[in-house]
C-alpha cells in the first residue's frame, strides 16, 4: 500500500498467484497456521473499518478471485471473515453505510462461489502469468451468474444454507440505500436531471455506487432480497428502467424479463406493477420515455404469451381452459387495457400505434392462457364491434370541428384494423 501504483499492482498479482499455489495446490496447512496467515492477508487487502480496499484503483475482479480461492478450501472463513465484513452483514440500519467497492467485491464473490459449487466446477484454474487485466476501477457487470434463483434447498445442498439468508438480507439493505442515494433521484423524469448529460452526473462518489447498483440488479433473480416485498422490488426495477445510466436501465429490464419468463407466479405482479409505474412515473410530458415504456410493456406481454405457448407445447396439451368464474387474470388484463386506452388518446400517431399493439397482444395472451370469457369482453373486441357504428354516426357531419373529430376517429379505426 506504500508503493507506487505499478509496484502495488505487481505485488497484488504476485500474491494472487501465490495464494492459488498455497490454497489450491498445497491445500493449506494446519487450521491455526492457515487461519493466521489468511487473516494477515485479508486484513491487508480489506482493512477493518475502511471504506475501500488496498491497493486502490485495482480491477475488482482480482479481489473476487482471491476470495474464491480461499473459499475453495476454507468456505466458512471466506464467508464469515471476508464476505460478511464486505457486505456489512449484521449492521443495524443506523450504522449501515454504502462502501461501494467492498460491497461489489463481496456480492460478486458470493455469487461466483455459489455458482461454482452448484455447477460442480471443481478447483479454479491457476492464474495465467502476465494476465492482462482491465485498466482503471470501472467494473462492467457481465451476466456471469446462473439465472435460476438460489433456493433454501439448493443452498443447503451446496453447503451455503448458513450464509445464504444473511446475504439476501444484506442485498435488501444495499438496494434500499442505493435507491435513496443514486436511484430515484437520478430518474430521467426528475426535473433536476433535465438537460443533464449522464457522463456529467455519473462521476465522483456516484460512479462506484452505480457500479454496485448494476451488480445488485444483475444478481436478481439469482438472489431475491429478503425484506423487500415482491411489489416493492418490481417497483424499484421498473423505476430503474428510466434511470440516467444506460447500462443500469438495460439490466433492470433484463431482470424484469427474467422474472416474467422464469417465474410464473410473478407474472401478474410484474405486468400490473409495470403498468402502475408508467401511470405514476411516466407521462406524456416525456413522450420518448412514454413510448419506450409502452414498448417494454409490450415486450413483457409478448414474453408471457411465448412462455405460456412454450409450456403448452412441452406438455403436449391443448390450451388450458380456466374456470368460468371470473379469473383473477382478467383484472391484470383489464389494467393493461386501461392504460392502452389512455395511450390511444395520444396526439402522436406512433404512440397510438403502440397502444393498438398492446391491445392486440392482450388478446393473444388471453387466447394463450385459455381464459373462459363468461360475461367479460376484451377491449379490442368491443372497439372492433362498435367502431364502425360510431364512425357512421359522425360521418355525415360537415363542420370543420366535426370533420376533424371524424378524421381522428377514422385514424383510430384504421389502426385497429391493421
Amino acid at each position: 500500500s506504500t508503493m507506487n501504483p505499478k509496484m502495488s499492482r505487481v505485488a497484488l498479482e504476485s500474491l494472487y498467484r501465490l495464494l492459488w499455489v498455497y490454497i489450491i495446490r498445497i491445500k493449506c496447512e494446519s487450521n491455526t497456521t492457515t487461519q493466521s496467515r489468511l487473516l494477515s492477508i485479508v486484513t491487508a487487502l480489506f482493512p477493518k473499518g475502511s471504506r475501500s480496499v488496498v491497493p486502490r484503483d485495482t480491477p475488482l475482479n482480482i479481489f473476487v478471485k482471491i476470495i474464491q480461492f480461499i473459499a475453495q478450501e476454507r468456505l466458512d472463513f471466506a464467508m464469515k471473515e471476508i464476505i460478511y465484513d464486505l457486505l456489512c452483514v449484521g449492521k443495524s440500519h443506523k450504522t449501515f453505510t454504502i462502501n461501494p467497492e467492498r460491497m461489489n467485491i463481496g456480492l460478486r464473490a458470493f455469487l461466483v462461489i455459489a455458482d461454482s459449487l452448484q455447477q460442480k466446477d471443481g478447483e479454479p484454474p491457476m492464474p495465467t502469468t502476465g494476465v492482462i487485466l482491465p485498466s482503471g476501477n470501472t467494473l462492467r457487470v457481465k451476466k456471469i451468474f446462473l439465472n435460476t434463483t438460489l433456493t433454501d434447498e439448493e443452498a443447503k445442498v451446496i453447503g451455503m444454507s448458513l450464509y445464504y439468508p444473511q446475504v439476501r438480507k444484506a442485498l435488501d439493505n444495499i438496494l434500499r440505500h442505493l435507491d435513496k442515494e443514486v436511484g430515484r433521484s437520478m430518474s430521467m423524469t426528475n426535473v433536476q436531471m433535465s438537460n443533464k448529460e449522464p457522463e456529467d452526473m455519473i462521476t465522483g462518489e456516484r460512479k462506484p455506487k452505480i457500479d454496485l447498483f448494476r451488480t445488485c440488479v444483475a444478481a436478481i433473480p439469482r438472489l431475491i432480497p429478503d425484506g423487500m416485498s415482491r411489489q416493492d422490488l418490481i417497483e424499484l426495477l421498473a423505476k430503474l428502467t428510466i434511470h440516467m445510466d444506460e447500462e443500469l436501465r438495460g439490466l433492470a429490464f433484463t431482470t424484469l424479463q427474467a422474472l416474467m419468463v422464469d417465474f410464473p407466479d410473478w407474472r401478474e405482479d410484474v405486468l400490473s406493477g409495470f403498468v402502475y409505474f408508467i401511470v405514476r412515473e411516466v407521462t406524456d410530458v416525456h413522450p420518448t420515455l412514454l413510448d419506450n415504456a409502452v414498448k417494454m410493456l409490450l415486450q413483457l406481454i409478448i414474453q408471457w404469451r411465448q412462455a405460456v405457448q412454450s409450456s403448452n407445447r412441452n406438455h403436449d396439451s391443448q390450451v388450458p381452459s380456466l374456470p368460468l368464474e371470473r379469473s383473477p387474470l382478467w383484472t391484470v388484463l383489464h389494467v393493461v387495457e386501461g392504460l392502452a386506452l389512455v395511450v390511444l388518446c395520444s396526439c402522436r400517431p406512433a404512440t397510438r400505434r403502440l397502444a393498438v399493439n398492446v391491445l392486440k397482444e392482450v388478446r393473444s395472451l388471453h387466447t394463450a392462457l385459455g381464459i373462459a370469457k363468461g360475461d367479460e369482453e376484451l377491449a379490442i373486441e368491443v372497439m372492433d364491434r362498435l367502431s364502425a357504428s360510431v364512425l357512421e354516426s359522425f360521418i355525415h357531419l360537415t363542420g370543420a370541428d366535426q370533420v376533424r373529430e371524424c378524421r381522428t376517429l377514422l385514424c383510430f379505426y384504421i389502426q385497429m384494423c391493421l
